[in-house]
């Protein structure tokens, strides 16, 4: 007789452990697949709208001078174009200020001398003329008081100076033509003119441009450092971003030249591992913050390191509105058409985006790209080498763990 098959607790044991070292095996094969292969798709066509923010440097071609001098008289309005051989400003190795207050001071000592004498002579009268230089000196104190209680500009300052001691000097001039003896008044007269003398001519030296192009009178003592554009670094443009002051030499009388008036540089920093990039030789319409109207701009350079990637982007356009601005807010616009990949589809090694693309034996061969514009979830890319073509089809693996360690 025979026996039939009696599945016992053990038996179901054993099935059930079986089982699952199936299920196990099964999603370790795949999961084992997926490791080794990475999840593929193929390049598309697309056209992406992107937008890229920064804080950027002004990059100018400018001379920066230095001159010794106590006092400066500043000529020319800051921006103003000059020409090689213009005059920008008179120095003086003593005050300015206290030159011409001691000038003003000996003629008004002088006036009351004159006005006593031509009193005596005349009878108590005084010429019209000189009642008429009287209130023109007085209108001209006036607008030198207003302008002292505001603020002044020490351009139209001067000005108002320089005509007083006219005004002073014509007045004294008739005064004495008007006595009839001078004898009293000889010194005082004498004295006057000598100072007068010294001022201009014996103590003052007038500074010229030695270029063609704007004036300024504000420095952040790094135009040495931004001279050349293919010199500039990631550290050097972090740290000018992260000190952006604007000051005038206090101690001396400083000056800048900037000599191309119509093309500045923008240089800022992205991030080593992010796909906010642009690409070398495209242009870029952009803003800056504050100015109105856009500009356009092309990528000379792109300078990738571990800290960051450095962009220099050179602007042909008045660099007059940023003349006295190193650091600037700006939006960089750009409608982007090329072949896309999703972002983390792009591994990024010492700052440059890498991506992995099948080749002809099967294998999946590390490319570096260009990113040429990105709106967060894809990414337009190029590849760097010129070699080598990416086209429409063309399969993508996403970077492995190991991959993005090394």
């Amino acid at each position: 007789m025979e026996r039939g098959f009696r599945a016992t607790k053990r038996f179901y044991i054993l099935f059930a452990a079986s089982a699952v070292l199936l299920v196990v095996f099964v999603v370790a094969a795949i999961w084992l697949m997926k490791k080794v292969t990475g999840n593929v798709r193929k390049l598309e066509q697309m056209t992406l709208y992107t937008e890229v923010e920064s804080e950027a440097v002004v990059v100018r071609s400018e001379r920066l001078f230095t001159e010794s001098a106590s006092e400066s008289h500043i000529l020319l309005e800051e921006g103003a174009l000059v020409a090689e051989g213009d005059p920008i400003a008179v120095l003086y190795p003593y005050s300015y200020e206290s030159q011409i207050s001691a000038i003003c001071n000996k003629e008004a000592a002088l006036y009351t001398l004159l006005q006593s004498l031509l009193r005596t002579e005349m009878g108590g009268t005084l010429p019209d003329t000189v009642i008429s230089y009287n209130e023109q000196i007085s209108a001209v104190s006036k607008q030198m008081r207003a302008s002292s209680n505001g603020e002044r500009d020490p351009v139209e300052y001067a000005k108002l100076e320089m005509r007083l001691i006219r005004l002073q000097e014509e007045r004294r001039d008739l005064m004495v033509k008007s006595l009839k003896n001078t004898e009293q008044v000889e010194d005082a007269v004498a004295e006057i003119d000598a100072m007068r003398k010294s001022f201009e001519t014996g103590s003052a030296r007038t500074v010229v441009s030695e270029y063609n192009g704007y004036i300024s009178f504000y420095s952040d003592m790094n135009e040495e450092n931004l001279r050349d554009v293919s010199q500039l670094t990631v550290p050097l443009i972090k740290r000018i971003l992260n000190a952006p002051s604007i000051s005038m030499d206090n101690e001396n009388f400083s000056y800048r030249i900037v000599t191309d008036r119509s093309k500045f540089y923008l240089a800022f920093v992205m991030s080593a591992k992010g796909a906010d990039r642009l690409m070398p030789g495209l242009s870029y319409s952009f803003t800056v913050k504050g100015i109105k109207g856009a500009y356009q701009g092309r990528i000379l350079t792109e300078r990738d390191t571990d800290t960051g990637v450095l962009y220099v982007m050179q602007v042909d356009a008045d660099v007059r509105p940023l003349l006295t601005t190193r650091v600037v807010e700006i939006s960089v616009q750009n409608n982007a058409t090329g072949l896309y990949v999703p972002t983390d589809y792009i591994q990024y090694t010492d700052g440059i985006p890498y991506i992995y693309a099948k080749s002809t034996d099967g294998t999946y061969q590390k490319i570096a790209v260009y990113i040429a514009g990105s709106n967060g979830d894809e990414a337009i890319i190029s590849a760097r080498d010129s070699h080598i073509t990416l086209f429409a089809g063309l399969k993508v693996r996403m970077p492995i763990e190991e991959e993005d360690k090394s």
